[in-house]
């Protein structure tokens, strides 16, 4: 009865075997190197879906404010590499009306009873890798509205290309009555 009904020398395994373990972490790594590019790749698409939504909700906030105020509001901005203060960079400025200027395009974000100028959304640490490419070599770009809500001045700005450093694209365009499209 050494045994008690098992073969001799029998004995229960509790864990896993040294070359099993070496098998199981074979198969990750392989999986991860083959699953990396893909995830990095959707990461970077993402991010240029997340900018150009975010440009195009502040394009209609703006066109919406004007609406709503009886302002002018403009979406103003600096192409990727296109040098002044703010490369990659756009903002929210307002007037109460043509015979009140624009802020400066230096002003810090502030409102008052005639003017307002928002923060700047800054693409390359928001979006890192995505870029603002206006439709001309000019540094700057930019689409005002009316109270009505309509386009009264486009400046480099239709199309304005959003780039990604993976390779992907998109346009955004305003057509002459204040609406927004992405292609």
């Amino acid at each position: 009865m050494r045994g008690r009904g098992r073969p001799v020398g029998y004995f229960k395994s509790a864990g896993f075997t040294l070359i099993e373990l070496v098998v199981v972490v074979g198969i990750l790594v392989v999986m991860m190197g083959v699953g990396l590019p893909y995830f990095s790749s959707m990461i970077k698409g993402s991010r240029l879906d997340g900018a150009s939504r975010q440009l195009v909700g502040d394009v209609r906030e703006a066109r919406s404010r004007a609406t709503l105020t009886g302002w002018q509001y403009k979406i103003f901005g600096f192409k990727y590499g296109g040098g002044g203060a703010n490369p990659n960079q756009y903002r929210i400025v307002g007037r109460s009306s043509t015979s009140v200027a624009w802020p400066s395009n230096t002003a810090q974000s502030f409102q008052s009873s005639t003017q307002m100028a928002g923060a700047w959304i800054d693409f390359t640490h928001e979006y890192p890798g995505v870029q603002l490419n206006a439709s001309s070599g000019y540094a700057s770009f930019y689409v005002s509205f009316n109270p009505l809500g309509v386009a009264f001045e486009i400046n480099n700005f239709s199309p304005l290309q959003i780039t990604s450093d993976s390779g992907g694209s998109k346009s955004v365009t305003i057509t002459p009555a204040g609406g927004v499209k992405i292609q």
